[in-house]
């Protein structure tokens, strides 16, 4: 080659915005996608955490779930008007329902909590729902129910990416368990 053809090749630079984009572009789209997917990783954790606050916000003032309970959580012949912390065991009891809860757990009034959680979080299940009631011997014997406090845990979720599973292979990833206590209002 002559001297001066290789002269103009070495400073002709058509094209290389072009190879330069096929180089950095897979990059870029990739950075966007993460941005979008972790965004709204961040947006179904916030969403799962305010159906968690809301389903116990609704178990503390709706139908008690748990059953046959006494008026401050344990069985006592104490007087009415006896306040449930000088009780025996009225701060210790514990009752816990789930999707799968036969006796001692109301069916219809556990679904309505898992119900008022969907209508935040769609992808909510009752196998991902757990009610926990548990003494705290505020009260009085008499009153007909306990005043507990009240536990609504949200467990096994995950989140499933839509692109970055295809570009990169990331399959899904588990959120984590998501709790929220209130104590119990006029429990009926």
């Amino acid at each position: 080659m002559k001297p001066s053809l290789l002269r103009r090749l070495g400073i002709d630079a058509r094209g290389s915005a072009m190879v330069e984009m096929a180089l950095v572009f897979p990059l870029l789209l990739t950075l966007t996608f993460a941005i979008l997917e972790f965004g709204n990783a961040f947006y179904q954790w916030l969403i799962a955490e305010k159906a968690t606050e809301m389903g116990v916000r609704f178990a503390v003032t709706a139908p008690i779930v748990a059953t046959g309970l006494s008026d401050c959580g344990v069985a006592t012949t104490a007087t009415a008007g006896t306040p449930c912390r000088l009780v025996a065991g009225s701060a210790g009891w514990s009752t816990t329902c789930t999707s799968g809860s036969g006796t001692g757990c109301d069916a219809t009034a556990f679904t309505a909590i898992v119900a008022r959680m969907q209508a935040i979080y769609p992808r909510i299940t009752a196998a991902n729902v757990t009610v926990r009631y548990s003494g705290t011997g505020l009260g009085f014997v008499g009153r007909g129910s306990p005043v507990p406090n009240v536990t609504v845990s949200l467990s096994n979720l995950t989140f499933d990416f839509v692109v970055l599973n295809g570009l990169l292979g990331l399959g899904p990833i588990a959120m984590p368990d998501f709790r929220a206590t209130l104590t119990g209002e006029d429990l009926s």
